[in-house]
């Protein structure tokens, strides 16, 4: 059995310390420029002239002492959370302190979010509704108008003084029949091709700035009413609301890749309409404006002013002051909330005090078993996680000496494994060693394991012939490569006895059959390849596919007689299922033999390659040689794999027609 020692104790941390301070300030060149530097000071101090040498051995002396604070001081922070305890207590305030201020923020920014956003639904609500009263006005003015000059415009401004009350800026406009009768200068004295509807009312791009149009239209008459966008629109608003405008007007920029909008509220466009509130917060509101010569609608952005508390006080239903209430409700919750949270805090900092003195005894009784001491009993002291952890701690110190020796049982056993990897490949022929005239040949066999049951051969028949075989015995390990080195052998003596590829397979099947277990099998395809004769006989039993890429087509074919897997039946079923075919064999035509592995392997998110994958590379391949094509493939199974464990064998052979 193979020894095994402990680890020599570390001397002490005092004398460790010495040993390093003393290698540092005499093995490295900064050590030495350290002393060089005190060396300096102290002859300066000791009365001798040094010049500027003096000065600059006082700034490495700063620089020095710098760094050996920085590094003191991560020393300390490190000695410091040493201890599990103070680990605990740090951690334990993190999480409970980082998300109440996390929360805290979070609400608050929904908070101002979700008041801006009322804000800017009531900006966008009172200038429909003032674009709305502008209509009506205006369908109202229309009806009945006297058809006298002096008549209609003592009409209309009767009809419009309660307009121009609201907003002294009101202009209008009357065309009948295409001609303009009454009105200000300036407006429009046509209707828009765009605009089918009897009426219009909303915010309009005129010039460069905005207004807010109604327009009503009967028969060949229209009336249109027009006023700027101007900070008397928005008086009962601010009133109602406290809501302050102060600036309209800007450009809004869709994205290309529609991940958003830009909203430029600086652009030489936009127009100052109120002064800006001290306090508060601002935000902003995009009613959409419409160009009036094409009909197109574009957002408008408007920025505002408003108190959120004073929002909420004045949409507080009657006499109601719910945003007094909201904040006493809070604070309230608050407190609660706080006296919670120290409860909390209290009870965390004893059950972190017990757990660190259980974790402290734990310690103690490591750094026993570390010095060799397996006899040292940690005491168990509470009936928990960490009392049977402490319990494990005397189990594994009672059973070290056990581990030891598995321990080099296994090195021993993987060395054997080893010795048997090298044996079972040596198994396989040698790369390169068979060849056959007129068609070049590659092959790889990659166990999963230390020893695997996939198996490949090359066996010369003839000048002009020689049988392909590839194997794979359920399952893998050592009981697979005992199969297969007995497959090997009946094989070698059976393919000098059989000139049939079907009647090689019912002999080994005949055979195994008898002296298998019943919980394994192997599959198996075996071919006879005749270059003088330009063909290929095969059979398979019960084995992956054979891939045949004809040169001519350029597509590939799978080769699929029907088989049943060696040992599975004892008797004359296996004879009946297999079936033996031919296949010819032209220049350039490829044929790929493989296992499973190949096909079936598995990348973490659990895809399989597949066959249609490998078809894919052969037929991409066409142009390259049996060797380029086997590295071809073994990167595509890599590249797919990525980081997931091998879980089968993987073995192919590759034989390509000159």
């Amino acid at each position: 059995m193979a020894a095994y020692q402990l680890p020599a104790l570390p001397p002490p941390a005092a004398e460790r310390a010495l040993v390093r301070a003393r290698r540092f300030l005499t093995s490295t060149w900064r050590g030495r420029i350290l002393l060089g530097a005190l060396g300096v000071r102290i002859l300066d101090a000791l009365g001798l002239d040094l010049g500027a040498l003096g000065g600059l051995a006082t700034v490495v002396l700063w620089v020095y002492g710098l760094v050996g604070a920085v590094l003191l001081t991560t020393w300390a922070f490190r000695r410091l959370l040493w201890r599990i305890r103070t680990k605990l207590l740090v951690s334990y305030l993190f999480i409970a302190v980082v998300p109440i201020v996390l929360l805290g923020v979070l609400f608050a920014i929904a908070w101002l979010l979700f008041s801006g956003l009322v804000g800017s639904h009531l900006v966008l609500t009172e200038l429909e509704r003032v674009s709305q009263v502008m209509q009506t006005t205006a369908r109202a003015s229309l009806r009945g108008l006297p058809a006298e000059p002096g008549a209609l415009d003592k009409a209309l401004t009767a009809r419009l003084a309660p307009a121009r009350e609201l907003h002294p800026a009101l202009r209008f406009v009357l065309v009948r029949a295409g001609r303009r009768v009454a009105g200000d200068p300036g407006l429009p004295d046509r209707i828009p091709a765009w605009l089918e509807a009897p009426g219009f009312a909303g915010l309009v791009k005129s010039g460069e700035g905005e207004v807010l149009r109604g327009l009503w239209r009967e028969a060949d008459e229209f009336l249109l009413l027009e006023s700027p966008v101007d900070g008397k629109i928005f008086d009962r608003l601010a009133a109602r609301t406290g809501i302050h405008m102060f600036t309209a007007g800007g450009t809004v920029h869709s994205q290309s890749d529609a991940s958003g909008v830009s909203i430029d509220i600086d652009d030489s466009r936009a127009r100052r309409i109120g002064d800006a509130p001290s306090g508060g917060m601002a935000f902003f509101a995009t009613p959409e404006r419409t160009d009036w010569e094409t009909g197109k609608r574009e957002p408008d952005p408007m920025t505002f002013g408003f108190q959120p508390i004073e929002l909420i006080r004045h949409l507080s239903p009657g006499t109601l002051n719910m945003a007094d209430l909201l904040v006493k409700a809070l604070a309230i919750v608050g407190g609660v909330f706080l006296f919670v949270y120290f409860i909390a805090l209290g009870l965390g900092l004893l059950l972190a005090r017990s757990i660190t003195g259980s974790i402290h005894a734990l310690s103690v009784g490591t750094d026993r078993l570390r010095q060799g001491d397996f006899g040292h009993v940690i005491k168990v002291g509470s009936r928990d996680q960490l009392g049977e952890l402490a319990e494990s701690f005397n189990s594994m110190g009672r059973g070290i000496e056990d581990l030891l020796r598995q321990r080099a049982e296994k090195e021993r056993l993987e060395e054997e494994l080893r010795i048997a990897r090298q044996i079972q490949m040596s198994l396989l022929p040698p790369e390169g060693a068979i060849t056959l005239p007129g068609l070049r040949i590659a092959a790889l066999c990659l166990p999963a394991a230390e020893v695997g049951g996939d198996y490949y051969d090359l066996i010369p028949l003839s000048p002009t012939r020689m049988g392909v075989l590839i194997a794979d015995v359920s399952g893998k390990g050592t009981s697979a490569a005992l199969y297969m080195a007995e497959l090997k052998g009946l094989v070698l003596s059976l393919s000098r006895i059989y000139d049939s590829p079907s009647r090689l397979l019912c002999e080994a099947n005949r055979i195994l059959s008898a002296n298998m277990d019943a919980r394994s099998f192997i599959t198996m395809t075996y071919a006879i390849v005749d270059t003088a004769a330009a063909s290929m006989r095969y059979a398979r039993a019960g084995h992956s596919p054979i891939l045949h890429l004809e040169k001519a087509t350029g597509r590939t074919r799978v080769l699929t007689p029907q088989g049943l897997g060696l040992g599975i039946d004892r008797g004359d079923r296996f004879e009946k299922i297999l079936e033996e075919a031919s296949v010819p064999m032209a220049p350039g035509d490829l044929f790929l033999f493989f296992t499973d592995g190949l096909s079936e392997a598995m990348n973490p998110r659990a895809e399989l390659f597949g066959e249609a994958r490998l078809r894919e590379i052969l037929e991409q391949g066409e142009s390259l040689g049996s060797d380029e094509l086997k590295e071809r493939i073994l990167d595509e199974i890599r590249r797919f794999v990525g980081e997931a464990a091998q879980h089968d064998d993987m073995t192919m052979v590759i034989l390509k027609v000159a």
